[in-house]
């Protein structure tokens, strides 16, 4: 920036200085140059490599997932490459559970159960031939067994004459149990389930042998009277008389149990032997076939069909087309990263100049493209959230930490690839630009959490209206309008751009401190009195902190004026001079009257403890865990300007050596210089000229507007000529609206005042 030749606010001047500017900006060659020769280049061809390679291995995965659920309307036609053998699960596994369902249920007897039925009945005679009536028998036995007169009289012919049971009643009982063994009594829930198999027998499980018998023969121990009837039937099979039946039955009914159990674990071995015994299903689907047709329900066998032609593609395809798919594919990987890597590099110098952000950018959209790949692979019925919340998430990551014009380009990058990856149509690729658009536009200033509240609310009506929009666009026209699956979508797509500020609100402090940002909200919370290091600021330097006061509204009014970060200049000027707590006593605005502290000490002294309030600041910032945003504020706000007060000051001590005939080397300016560096931002500059212009209009005795004025020219003009601007971009358009806005905002300040008349005190 020249220092004497362009005159403040000269017209001739603006042009050349927006020409140039522009040519810097848009000259291509320029780039390219500064690219060729950027030391980060080899870092940003190998990570655009590297992304490529592994974006397109993503797409291939992707390549053989159907991305849709059952029910889904299919987006477009797919045909079979190749002819392919499919197995057909749903077939298959309707023939396996056919065949489980035909295999015999196993049952286990009850064998102590049985056995107690059997030697109960067979002491009866025994107990019969002690007696001499029935009536001589006991109560409880006569009624357990229902013993009549004529079953009496059939006991007792029973029994020999030890009163022991004959053979005869041995041999029938005998009988009986192998009838008890063949038709198993089983529970009532036991017995409905036996019913709703599709076997027509039932194995019966003995200790040392296994019996099949047909299921008609179980019995339903619930149902009183089909088990009388069945145990009497069992009685008369057996040879007992008719006499004697009834107490059979009577003993069976009062047997307390079933006589079998159902045994799960032998039942489920024979089921699934049974069911590996079936053969897959398989079924041929020739060449050229159709697996999706497009506006058609999607099946659950054609989604099988995708999957087995996809494999058998990749195993059988030709090489040569498989090949130039998978190029293709790369190259498509290649020129997305090349257009994101571009667009970082010509529009932010933070990525262009770092290997770490590069590298945290390729993450970002490479991370959203997995998720999306395989959220969508795994869950295609909710699209709405898998498609959309990936990219929008790393939108709103971009726009927070860089600035929405990078975020919408990236974003937009980001939204082509995923939707490539996935199969999604231009009108679902729309709808989310839509939200990427919204989301740039929403998050360029984050103060506080309403911001991001509102925001989500805003991004997810923007995908549900685009999603919306997509679904009826994308059907076919002679189909009726899915409104259900309309209106899912937009509801998915909402609730995706809600969460993703959700999670973004949760994180938020994480994003700042990963890409080394602070965020609006974070300035809001800095700019509170209450701040511990401002209350010491107030406690310790009151006069400091006023000064600082004043400057960060000035500043602030300057910065707003010419479209800079006003908020993050108002908080750099509240923190720029905290360095004066370590010395307060030292600065003129914490001095109240009498001699200074600098009058016993020599300019040089004076120079180190005025300098070194910079290097404080610095170190007190650092341990209070201030942003790294605020540190060119402190270390930056006076450049390298000349330290005047204390220059003059040893200049007319060395003169006065000099005179007295003493020697004395005259002091170098380079020395009562601050160390810098140069304000490197607008804010900054803005800072410096605020600082410099409040300090100097507290010390005029009549600060009147046009004095003012004159003093802020006076001041913006030396800073110019002494080069402090030349690394802050800041035009001189720019510097003569700040000096209009700081003239105004000092002149509101300091305005001058009437003299009241002070009244005559009468005499005593």
């Amino acid at each position: 920036m020249a220092k004497d030749t362009i005159k403040l606010g000269s017209r001739s001047a603006r042009p050349k200085r927006k020409l140039a500017v522009r040519r810097e900006t848009l000259s291509i060659g320029s780039l390219v140059r500064q690219f060729s020769s950027s030391p980060t280049l080899g870092w940003a061809i190998l990570i655009v490599a590297v992304f490529s390679l592994g974006s397109a291995s993503v797409s291939w995965w992707a390549s053989d997932q159907p991305m849709h659920a059952v029910g889904d309307i299919a987006r477009k036609t797919v045909l079979a490459r190749v002819a392919v053998q499919i197995t057909d699960e749903e077939a298959t596994n309707r023939a396996r559970e056919q065949a489980r369902l035909r295999q015999p249920r196993v049952y286990v007897p009850d064998e102590a159960l049985i056995a107690e039925i059997i030697t109960s009945l067979e002491h009866l005679p025994g107990a019969v031939a002690s007696t001499s009536t029935v009536d001589e028998l006991d109560v409880e036995l006569r009624k357990a067994f229902a013993i009549g007169t004529d079953a009496y009289a059939a006991l007792k012919s029973y029994a020999d004459a030890d009163g022991n049971p004959s053979e005869a009643w041995s041999s029938r009982l005998a009988s009986l149990r192998r009838q008890l063994e063949r038709r198993p009594i089983l529970d009532a829930e036991t017995y409905r389930r036996e019913s709703e198999s599709l076997g027509k027998q039932i194995q019966l499980a003995f200790t040392s042998s296994r019996r099949s018998v047909l299921s008609t023969g179980v019995i339903n121990g619930g149902d009183k009277e089909r088990l009388a009837k069945a145990a009497s039937e069992m009685a008369q099979q057996a040879g007992i008389p008719e006499s004697l039946v009834q107490v059979v039955v009577a003993k069976i009914m009062s047997a307390g149990g079933p006589t079998f159990r159902f045994d799960r674990r032998a039942s489920v071995e024979l089921q699934e032997a049974a069911a590996r015994q079936i053969k897959p299903v398989v079924n041929d689907l020739p060449a050229g076939a159709v697996i999706f047709r497009r506006g058609e329900p999607v099946t659950n066998a054609q989604l099988a069909m995708y999957r087995s032609e996809a494999k058998r593609f990749r195993e059988l395809g030709p090489s040569d087309t498989i090949f130039f798919n998978r190029l293709a594919t790369v190259l498509a990987s290649l020129v997305i990263a090349v257009g994101a890597a571009g667009y970082a590099g010509l529009y932010s110098k933070r990525i262009r100049r770092n290997p770490q952000r590069m590298l945290g950018v390729a993450l970002l959209m490479f991370g959203a493209q997995a998720a999306t790949v395989y959220a969508t692979a795994s869950a295609p019925g909710i699209r709405g959230v898998t498609v959309m919340a990936p990219t929008i998430f790393v939108t709103v990551i971009l726009v927070i930490a860089y600035d929405p014009r990078v975020a919408l380009a990236l974003g937009v990058l980001t939204g082509v690839l995923v939707c490539w990856s996935v199969g999604e149509p231009i009108p679902v690729l729309a709808a989310l630009l839509a939200g990427v658009g919204t989301a740039a536009w929403q998050l360029h200033e984050i103060r506080d959490r309403r911001t991001l509240i509102r925001a989500g609310f805003v991004i997810g009506a923007a995908l549900a209206g685009g999603m919306a929009v997509s679904d009826m666009v994308g059907r076919p026209l002679a189909q009726p309008v899915p409104w259900n699956r309309v209106l899912f979508d937009a509801i998915t797509a909402s609730a995706g751009g809600v969460l993703v500020m959700g999670i973004t609100l949760f994180i938020l402090p994480t994003i700042e401190h990963l890409f080394q940002i602070t965020t609006g909200m974070t300035l809001i919370e800095l700019r509170d009195p209450k701040q511990r290091l401002l209350r010491e600021l107030q406690q310790r330097a009151p006069g400091t902190y006023n000064h600082s006061l004043n400057v960060a509204s000035i500043a602030e009014t300057a910065a707003d004026a010419i479209g800079a970060d006003a908020l993050l200049t108002y908080v750099g000027a509240l923190y720029h001079d905290i360095g004066k707590m370590n010395k307060p006593e030292y600065f003129v605005e914490n001095q109240a009257g009498g001699p200074s502290k600098h009058d016993k000490l020599s300019p040089a002294m004076s120079l180190l403890v005025i300098v070194g309030h910079v290097k404080d600041g610095l170190e007190m910032a650092r341990e209070f865990g201030l942003p790294r945003r605020l540190l060119p504020f402190i270390e930056g706000h006076h450049g390298t300007t000349l330290v005047e007060y204390f220059f003059d000051r040893a200049k007319k001590q060395a003169q006065q050596s000099a005179d007295e005939a003493h020697a004395s080397e005259e002091p170098d300016e380079v020395e009562y210089r601050y160390p810098g560096p140069k304000p490197q931002t607008r804010e900054v500059a803005i800072l410096m000229i605020a600082d410099a212009v409040e300090s100097a209009t507290r010390s005029m005795g009549e600060p009147t507007a046009s004095r003012i004025e004159s003093l802020v020219h006076a001041i913006a003009k030396k800073r110019l000529e002494d080069g402090q601007f030349d690394e802050c971009g800041l035009t001189l358009k720019d510097l003569h609206t700040i000096e209009e806005s700081v003239a105004k905002s000092v002149t509101a300040i300091y305005h001058g005042r009437i003299a009241y008349p002070v009244a005559a005190t009468a005499p005593a």
